[in-house]
Formats: structure tokens, sequence, C-alpha cells
């Protein structure tokens, strides 16, 4: 099969081709951590690489967690010091931003759902709000209807990158190895239930897609070793 190339702005100088490897990579545009699929530059070891989410932005677009704000692309962030309103990290390349309402969202962050359903437990997204250095956040998080889930992308970021930490990659064929991942998860309910039930079902199932999400595609191998290790 003929492989997938693409030109990007920010490295107008070669193509880009979509390769998938079992390693994690540093996104050169918005400079998060990615898993798997991405767009990189085999051009004389040049090695430039893209999330999909950041080799085809738009110049603008929306949220359902906020609708009555428009986002716009930036190759850059507003100031330094500015940080995503969802995942609460510093934004330090590529970001969408809407000035009217002084949103910043990392790329991947922008593609987290406002609304899933998992096995018939419904989330969706909230934000405490709070104000630090002038600016009002709290990070989103995703809470269930039953009030028996808690999520924060933070903490789920926190698990991604510590995993990153500690992972052992030998070369770009080989699996990511990850041990004893931290995930803050606050329950409500259920608390005696065992770790096979239905809770963790749904945990799992929710968690995957989520960390799909913000490192841009991962395969099967990451989220399957994550999860394994956390229940």
């Amino acid at each position: 099969m003929e492989d997938i190339k693409a030109y990007h702005p920010s490295h107008p100088e070669h193509q880009l081709v979509l390769r998938s490897f079992n390693k994690p990579y540093d996104c050169d545009g918005c400079r998060e951590r990615g898993f798997g699929s991405r767009y990189r530059c085999e051009s004389n070891d040049c090695d430039y690489v893209l999330h999909e989410s950041c080799m085809f932005n738009s110049q603008t677009a929306t949220h359902d967690f906020y609708p009555d704000s428009t986002f716009k692309f930036s190759y850059k962030p507003r100031s330094c010091g500015t940080w995503c309103n969802a995942c609460e990290n510093n934004i330090n390349g590529f970001v969408y931003y809407c000035e009217d309402k002084d949103l910043d969202l990392h790329p991947c962050c922008l593609n987290l759902k406002n609304k899933m359903v998992i096995d018939g437990t419904k989330f969706k997204l909230t934000e405490k709000k709070r104000k630090s250095k002038g600016k009002s956040t709290g990070g989103w998080s995703y809470e269930s209807k039953c009030n028996k889930y808690q999520f924060h992308v933070h903490r789920i970021t926190e698990m991604i990158y510590e995993s990153w930490k500690i992972g052992n990659c030998k070369d770009e064929n080989s699996s990511l190895s990850l041990k004893n991942p931290e995930l803050r998860l606050r329950r409500s309910s259920d608390r005696g239930s065992s770790r096979g039930g239905k809770y963790w079902k749904v945990a799992k199932i929710f968690l995957t897609a989520v960390v799909a999400i913000l490192l841009g595609d991962p395969t099967v191998v990451l989220t399957t070793t994550l999860f394994n290790l956390i229940t």
C-alpha cells in the first residue's frame, strides 16, 4: 500500500509520512507526548514529527463545553506561561485559543468529547472554577450521572507522563514498558465491589478512549498495558 504523505506549513521543506510505532514521541507541533500513529519526516535523519491533530489543524474550531467560544489556531501560545484550560498543563507549542473568553486548549485536548456513554454509564465534562494568576480555571473532569465516577483530565495526564518517564523502549518496534502508573480515581460508591466488576470494566473502556485522544491515537499495546496495571 502506498505511503500517506503530506506537507505541513511548520515544516515546508519535506513531506511528512504517516507511520505507527509502539514507541512514544514528543510532537514537534504542540510539544506534548504522543504514541503510536504519527506523521514523521524521514529525510536525512530530520525526524520532525506531528500528532495527526497537529498535522491537520483547522484555522478555527469550537468545543461543546464552551458553546459561546470560537477558538483560533496558533503555532505558539499567546504568552509565556500559558496553560491549557482542559488538562492544566503548560502550552509550549501549537494551541487553540479564544481571546474573548481567555481560553486555551492543546490540540489533542480540543478533541476530548463533552459527553460520553460507556456501557450505559453517562459521562459529562465539568469544570471547577477558581482564580489562578488572574485566570478562571479548575481543569476539566469527567463525572458520571450516577455519581460513581470522577476522572480528572490532569490526573490522567500525570499517569501518562509518569509511565513515559519510567518506560523502557529499546527500539522503534518494541512495546512501551510501563510500571506502576499512578492513577487517582475517586468513587463515591461501590467501594466494596471487586476489581473485576462492572466498575472497573467501565473505567477501563472510558480511560482507554481518553488516553487515546490525549496521546493522538495510541496503539492498543499502550492502553492495554496501562489498564492491566491498574486492575
